[in-house]
């Protein structure tokens, strides 16, 4: 029997999950899932992509009442009805609406342990924020969809392929299911649980947030498993995805151990299945010149990844050559691609996933 192993709500983006036995389904989501999120003071949304220290942030919610700590010294207690009542201009992934903002005593506590200037903000009484494939479903401050269904068979999967040790809760998941074949969960189209309908409306695609280890906040080694998944899991676009984005048609009530009935299926997605290239047993080293700076690098590790360890910054987002900021110009040199869409037109690459072969001197878009 395909079943309910875990619930888990996330009262504050990006910050610890809270295991549930029951969950109410509600417009925005499970409540009290993703109602609260850091951003910038101009509104623009802040996560673990950027501050991996969040995911470390212990939260509990009951009522109206929020509890936050880091250690124990570092806690905040503070009530949803502190929060400003003007909406203020609030935006993830380019997704515009309003928000409230925390008193300053909470802005406060936040900013000082991040050392930069940031806001907790509430998505209010009434959820304000759409997206454009479904505009009559609220959504709250996930990042695109209000339910993630995970399939434990599936990450059992991942993890035999995977050189490094994963947890589930890296994918950050609201309902993980159990009984089902390996990603079984493709060919689902509308499943119930409970007395709750549940449409899956697209895979889930990855981005650097799964390569951070949920106890630690620390990066796997090798981009894991964002660099295992890129073999099976990668579509033509370079895009990978796991786990299945749902919307609910109806509020209601779902508990562990709640049977899945699949009431309607679909073609699954086609995803393109290569091999691992061959990795030579000897570390062979090399040279990275970016502009001004040459480091030393090796055939191992991405363009990325061998920058940051040596204090050179590049901006990026996902790190899974999906969002394509990472993107530099090779001048000089080969490397080796993870995947197709990491090489671009005028000798652009993506520094998250490329690996020199050799020397490389590679150089910003702005000046190549």
């Amino acid at each position: 029997m395909i079943s309910i192993d875990q619930i888990y709500i996330y009262p504050i983006k990006s910050m610890q999950g809270i295991p549930l036995t029951t969950a109410n389904t509600g417009d925005g989501g499970f409540a009290h899932d993703r109602i609260l999120m850091l951003s910038e003071p101009d509104g623009s949304f802040i996560t673990a992509r950027q501050y991996p220290e969040l995911l470390k942030f212990k939260t509990s919610i009951v009522k109206n009442e929020v509890y936050v700590s880091l250690s124990s010294t570092k806690m905040i207690k503070f009530n949803l009805d502190e929060f400003s009542l003007s909406n203020e201009p609030t935006e993830i992934w380019g997704n515009h609406f309003t928000s409230q903002i925390a008193p300053i005593r909470v802005n406060q506590f936040f900013s000082k342990i991040l050392h930069k200037d940031v806001q907790l903000r509430w998505v209010g009484q009434q959820l304000t924020r759409r997206t454009k494939r479904y505009p009559e479903v609220p959504v709250s401050f996930a990042d695109g969809y209000p339910y993630l269904l995970l399939n434990k068979a599936s990450f059992n999967y991942l993890q035999h392929q995977c050189p490094e040790q994963l947890d589930i809760r890296q994918f950050r998941g609201n309902i993980i299911i159990q009984g089902a074949l390996p990603f079984a969960e493709d060919g689902w189209k509308t499943i119930k649980i409970g007395e709750v309908i549940f449409d899956i409306v697209k895979p889930c695609t990855r981005c650097v947030l799964t390569t951070i280890d949920a106890n630690s906040a620390k990066p796997l080694a090798n981009n894991e498993p964002l660099n295992t998944l890129r073999y099976f899991r990668a579509d033509e676009q370079g895009q990978i995805d796991f786990g299945m984005n749902m919307i609910a048609r109806n509020h209601g009530t779902i508990s562990i151990h709640d049977k899945i009935e699949i009431l309607e299926r679909q073609v699954a997605k086609n995803y393109i299945k290569t091999f691992p290239p061959e990795i030579k047993t000897e570390t062979q080293l090399c040279t990275i010149t970016f502009e001004d700076k040459t480091i030393k690098g090796n055939n191992k590790q991405t363009i990325l990844e061998q920058l940051e360890q040596h204090k050179i910054a590049l901006p990026y987002s996902c790190r899974s050559g999906i969002c394509g900021r990472c993107s530099v110009v090779l001048k000089k040199g080969e490397i080796s691609a993870l995947t197709q869409s990491a090489i671009k037109r005028n000798n652009r690459i993506l520094a998250c996933s490329c690996i020199p072969k050799g020397d490389i001197t590679i150089e910003s878009p702005k000046k190549g």
